[in-house]
């Protein structure tokens, strides 16, 4: 039985990603006859177009969202040692325009490298989806904060928004596939959280979000720290 059992989650993994992989050419050229038409169309068509687009580009990242998954739940992770402290100042500053014209501070809390072992290219993966939610939620002039902490033999990542937060319900469903909060934007696909933690288990760590002080969330992404004699290992920062 748990043969066939294996078997079955086994081929389910291998339809979700084959089929999500044949869906990126058909939305691919949908996409291009949009644009073409855009052209040749009278200006009164242009706002149902552009809708068009807006849920042509939904579903592309809802078929991105899928083949990712699929992707990391079908093989052995490659983990690399990562420093922390390093890529969220990275993504700090990619983010910082984004966060500027919404009217969002964003900043960096961390004193020192903090290196942890992770699926490679997951931290930032983990990083954007979080800054990502965070800034959409996000009050202007407000504070988005990015913390990198060592606590009990992990490395912790948190995002800090000054949002109206969550309660314990919708906090306790957040990572479930295609679930989206009632103040979730219209565009979203419903899967980033749920590729986050799934990046963070196949990285050994694990992810929560907790309420913030004094209203908002922090999105907690805590890894496994890596010993100073394997930090030696070659990294990618």
């Amino acid at each position: 039985m748990a043969a066939q059992i294996e078997s079955l989650v086994g081929s389910q993994r291998a339809f979700v990603a084959n089929a999500s992989h044949e869906l990126r050419t058909p939305l691919t050229a949908l996409r291009l006859r949009l644009e073409n038409l855009r052209y040749a169309a009278p200006s009164s068509l242009e706002p149902e177009i552009d809708a068009a687009a807006d849920e042509t580009s939904r579903l592309g990242r809802l078929v991105e969202g899928l083949l990712a998954i699929a992707r990391a739940e079908g093989r052995a992770p490659d983990l690399v040692v990562d420093d922390l402290r390093a890529l969220a100042a990275e993504r700090v500053e990619v983010w910082e325009a984004l966060a500027a014209e919404q009217g969002v501070t964003l900043a960096l809390d961390a004193d020192g490298p903090v290196q942890v072992r992770a699926v490679n290219g997951g931290i930032v993966q983990i990083l954007d989806n979080y800054i990502a939610n965070a800034l959409d939620v996000s009050p202007e002039g407000s504070t988005l904060t990015v913390a990198v902490r060592a606590v009990d033999g992990r490395g912790e990542l948190h995002v800090v928004d000054a949002g109206p937060g969550l309660s314990d319900e919708e906090r306790s469903r957040a990572f479930d596939r295609f679930w989206r909060g009632a103040g979730a934007r219209t565009g979203g696909s419903g899967l980033g959280l749920a590729i986050v933690e799934q990046i963070a288990r196949a990285s050994g760590g694990s992810v929560e979000l907790r309420p913030a002080t004094p209203h908002g969330i922090d999105a907690v992404a805590a890894l496994p720290l890596v010993r100073e004699d394997a930090a030696r290992e070659p990294s990618r920062t």
